[in-house]
């Protein structure tokens, strides 16, 4: 028998991982039939998450004869298919779930904003703290648009699938931080989830560098934060940590100076220009003003939106597990 990590546990599991972190490979199972969640085996597991009461561990079991209830240990029920690529092998006959079947786990119950949230952060190029939040260093994105939607094809139906299926349709990989998220899902989203009406974005997107231009830039390309193709505009988040010091604000300011020369306009944000909401529209609004991107009137339930999917990626409080 085994524990097959889900739900939180797995999004925790995953979301954790730095650069230098080997992952596991795929595992061959098509059945819960092994799965168990008993307490006295779930602690004998050398398990690579601890948990608590707090912190309950999130489990998989393949009937509800099977969920057996625990202080610290949650129990579902999944009954649908199990295609290739379910899981990944932990130690013994440990699993976890994978990227891409924990996203579809979590998806259930929750809005197309939050499982956004969730799906950006599994196809971005950062981890995060223990804590559930807070950026802690660059990795390889644990998933991609075309994996889940490959993953999608094997459980027609689940429960999940339609809200990811959804999210799927403005995904947009390759975030680098929990600000970029923000912005992309800002950029990427409809008005009525809380977007405002960009065009098509590109992601950590490269930018080659005229070759004359070259010594100044010190590169032969630039990779931009957020890159609109349709208006030559990049927009760029400068964070306190990596833009401070004499050799950072010389790279920086010779980038956009390169950048300007090459027609490629130019947006930086920091944290202090976007860090309320009247603060955040008032950026938005410039990067349209600069770029030369139409501007429309948003209704009330639009503004709504905003204000929520704002709140929503800013909240002090918020936790991904």
């Amino acid at each position: 028998m085994g524990i097959y990590l889900s739900h939180d546990s797995a999004i925790r599991y995953w979301l954790t991982k730095t650069g230098g972190e080997c992952l596991p490979e795929s595992a061959d199972v098509h059945t819960l039939a092994f799965a168990s969640g008993r307490v006295g085996e779930i602690k004998e597991a050398r398990l690579p998450i601890d948990y608590s009461r707090e912190r309950p561990l999130h489990v998989l079991v393949p009937n509800r004869e099977s969920a057996h209830s625990a202080v610290a240990v949650v129990p579902h029920v999944w009954s649908g298919p199990l295609p290739g690529g379910s899981f990944c092998a932990l130690s013994g006959q440990n699993c976890v779930s994978s990227p891409e079947f924990a996203l579809v786990q979590m998806a259930r119950g929750h809005s197309l904003p939050e499982v956004m949230r969730l799906a950006l952060c599994l196809c971005g190029r950062f981890s995060i703290s223990d804590s559930g939040r807070d950026y802690v260093g660059s990795r390889p994105p644990l998933a991609s648009p075309e994996s889940i939607a490959r993953f999608l094809e094997g459980v027609p139906g689940g429960h999940g699938t339609a809200v990811v299926r959804e999210a799927l349709r403005y995904l947009v990989p390759d975030a680098a931080s929990p600000a970029e998220v923000l912005l992309v899902a800002a950029f990427v989203l409809p008005p009525r989830l809380g977007g405002w009406d960009m065009p098509p974005v590109s992601v950590n997107q490269r930018i080659d560098v005229d070759p004359w231009l070259r010594p100044v830039a010190g590169a032969s390309y630039f990779v931009g934060d957020i890159y609109i193709p349709s208006v030559r505009g990049d927009v760029e988040f400068d964070s306190y940590e990596y833009h401070t010091g004499r050799y950072r604000l010389d790279h920086t300011q010779a980038r956009r100076n390169v950048l300007e020369v090459m027609h490629v306009k130019t947006m930086s944000a920091t944290w202090g220009q976007i860090n309320t909401f009247e603060r955040f529209e008032t950026f938005i609004r410039m990067i349209k003003v600069r770029f030369g991107i139409p501007e429309r009137s948003f209704t009330y339930e639009e503004r709504e939106a905003q204000i929520e999917l704002y709140e929503l990626l800013t909240d002090p409080a918020a936790v991904l597990f």
